[in-house]
């Protein structure tokens, strides 16, 4: 018995010494984690931005599990402000990148990160007001990418993506900056606005020059995702959106626009969903008469507001509805079911015969 019990005992300082040994581990792998964030930080907000990098290739590679992007990258595209960016730079950024990407086991999930790391250079020179240089390094991106691609032999469907990402940075952003100077030379009192939506117009300007003239600096970085220790910098990828959407923008009639901000390529800043309601509108009358066009007056109008008749064809449905989410075939019939209704096709005629709603 006593013999036992020893033997408990001794397993359990067996197993108490493990846990120990554990916690110590992990204690020094935390605190090693601080001690290098610490030095790197200390490096960037000293504005020692090449020792910075120097130190980060020295680190090498930290992408443990392979399974979300490297969080350091997360920080490198903010090197663009920094007033000495130069290739040497630029090169230890992306072997860091390249290196912690090849890497990983789940690369589409990081196409948007590794094309900020590849445009960092493009995005200095605009930041800088230098288009030209900053064509030419464009270039050299999509260029570097693609040597990327060839000496690592990565998938080509992943590179095509994070180039496209590069391309709706380098022509967003340089609509961007066309526009920030366009605003700035602004006279909102001459859009011929009422008096609410001039104050709307000039908030949401006062708003975005703001945020866009918020300190242009190299950011620290921070392993926490919630951290706010950039939050008085400006972002190194202005995003004008969310500024004028449902606003004095959205509202704004195509001659004012075509007057005021005729080098704008608006499809290049805010893409097809930022649509003007100018647009929407014209845009809808035209699918509008189309149907009507192409259906007849009742059909084409009742397409046009999401309704299925009894007398539709069958092809009017595959063209002009959202597939169903059920379809029974039998000897006479067709039925196709949506959440709301079930459609009853005759298969002899390919027509509507019924409609029944579902509750």
């Amino acid at each position: 018995m006593f013999v036992k019990i020893l033997k408990i005992k001794k397993m359990k300082v067996s197993k108490l010494f493990t846990l120990l040994l554990v916690v110590i581990f992990s204690f020094s792998i935390n605190a090693q984690t601080k001690i290098n964030e610490g030095k790197y930080n200390k490096l960037i907000k000293a504005e020692k931005f090449t020792e910075a990098l120097d130190y980060l290739k020295e680190k090498g590679v930290a992408n443990p599990d392979s399974y979300w992007f490297n969080k350091d990258a997360q920080q490198l595209p903010t090197f663009c402000f920094d007033p000495n960016f130069d290739d040497y730079k630029y090169n230890i950024i992306l072997d860091y990148v390249n290196n912690s990407y090849k890497s990983m086991d789940y690369m589409s999930r990081s196409y948007y990160e590794v094309a900020n790391c590849y445009f960092v250079k493009t995005n200095h020179y605009l930041w800088k007001g230098d288009n030209d240089k900053a064509a030419i390094a464009y270039k050299e991106s999509l260029e570097k990418l693609e040597k990327f691609k060839k000496d690592n032999d990565i998938k080509p469907d992943d590179i095509k993506t994070i180039k496209s990402v590069i391309d709706r940075l380098y022509f967003n952003q340089t609509e961007v900056q066309k526009l920030v100077k366009a605003l700035r030379d602004l006279d909102v009192n001459a859009l011929s606005l009422s008096e609410d939506q001039a104050f709307e117009a000039r908030q949401a300007i006062k708003k975005l020059l703001a945020e866009y003239d918020l300190p242009h600096k190299v950011h620290l970085f921070t392993y926490d995702n919630y951290s706010t220790i950039n939050e008085n910098f400006a972002p190194y990828n202005f995003r004008v959106g969310n500024y004028f959407e449902d606003n004095f923008f959205y509202n704004m009639p195509k001659k004012i626009k075509d007057k005021y901000l005729p080098t704008i390529n608006l499809y290049n800043l805010f893409d097809d969903k930022y649509k003007t309601k100018e647009q929407k509108d014209q845009q809808t009358g035209e699918r509008k008469a189309l149907l009507v066009k192409k259906y007849g007056k009742v059909n084409g109008e009742a397409i046009f507001n999401g309704k299925i008749l009894i007398g539709m064809t069958k092809k009017m449905l595959e063209d002009e509805f959202n597939k169903p989410r059920a379809v029974d075939v039998f000897e006479y019939s067709e039925f196709w079911t949506w959440s709301n209704i079930m459609v009853t096709i005759d298969k002899k005629t390919l027509k509507v015969t019924g409609i029944t709603e579902l509750q």
